[in-house]
């Protein structure tokens, strides 16, 4: 099982992958860029090279929505129900998925499969969530 690294040993952003700002205002291009960043160096520290935009957004709404749906999933993230159920084979505990989200049987609706982060989610969410506040951090005023 891979271990997630502590903040400290992250790489510090280079001035020049710092978001741009409008007058002080981030563009949508800079958020963009931010979140990608934010999600893609823990996966490139998992050893996970490649990580989608449809990745991002299913994973995310599982990590705030627990207990939802592949359905409800596409409702959200806006995503085709096609396009959901691919990105949790990749992320699921699938055989050649990451094992970030785990799906288990509605009791009240056998046909029914609710979604969650697993353990190893859950560490992954962390990590990303202490990321994303340091990137924040970066971009408060002085």
């Amino acid at each position: 099982m891979a271990q997630i690294p502590s903040p400290d040993k992250l790489m510090p952003m280079k001035e020049r992958e710092r978001p741009a700002r409008a007058a002080g205002v981030m563009t949508e291009r800079a958020m963009t860029g931010l979140f990608s960043r934010a999600f893609a160096q823990p996966l490139k520290l998992l050893g996970q090279t490649e990580a989608s935009l449809s990745s991002y957004a299913v994973f995310w709404a599982v990590a705030f929505n627990e207990g939802s749906t592949q359905v409800e999933v596409a409702q959200m993230t806006g995503l085709s129900a096609k396009t959901v159920s691919r990105v949790i084979s990749q992320l699921g505990e699938t055989p050649d998925g990451r094992g970030w989200i785990q799906q288990s049987y509605d009791p009240s609706d056998r046909r029914v499969r609710r979604l969650s982060l697993s353990r190893k989610g859950k560490a992954v969410h962390r990590q990303l969530m202490q990321d994303l506040q340091s990137f924040s951090a970066e971009l408060q005023p002085a």
